[in-house]
């Protein structure tokens, strides 16, 4: 499964034809998760209810990664065990980190830290340039 950052579905939700070409098949064989935070970052930066509407929609249908009770704590733990702050990765971004490492997802994100932090084994290797 791949795990889609706020950075990439902001890019999908624009209509960004390199993105939707990319995205819409992953969604048609049902390959894409996803987690409250990211969805709360769209919900957040959105404008119109139109675009309000659209989120919540996507958000009603994809398979999501659970978040627990003590979830921020462990990540946030698991965070500056491994020198995240150091390395210019927020809070937000550890809580996609810890979720793709624990379930064995992918990520996609345009976030170079992440992209450069860690294992290129949970990151999704995708067409767009």
């Amino acid at each position: 499964m791949i795990l889609i950052d706020t950075s990439v579905w902001i890019e999908f939700f624009k209509q960004n034809a390199e993105y939707t070409e990319e995205i819409n098949p992953l969604l048609l064989r049902k390959q894409v998760v996803t987690i409250e935070p990211v969805f709360s970052e769209l919900l957040f930066g959105v404008r119109q209810k139109k675009d309000k509407d659209l989120i919540l929609s996507y958000w009603q249908i994809l398979p999501k990664i659970e978040f627990g009770t003590t979830s921020m704590l462990r990540v946030a733990e698991f965070a500056n065990d491994n020198y995240f702050y150091q390395s210019g990765i927020g809070l937000m971004d550890a809580i996609i980190i810890k979720s793709a490492i624990d379930g064995n997802h992918a990520i996609w994100t345009l976030d170079k830290n992440i992209n450069n932090f860690i294992d290129k084994k949970y990151i999704y290797e995708y067409r767009v340039e």
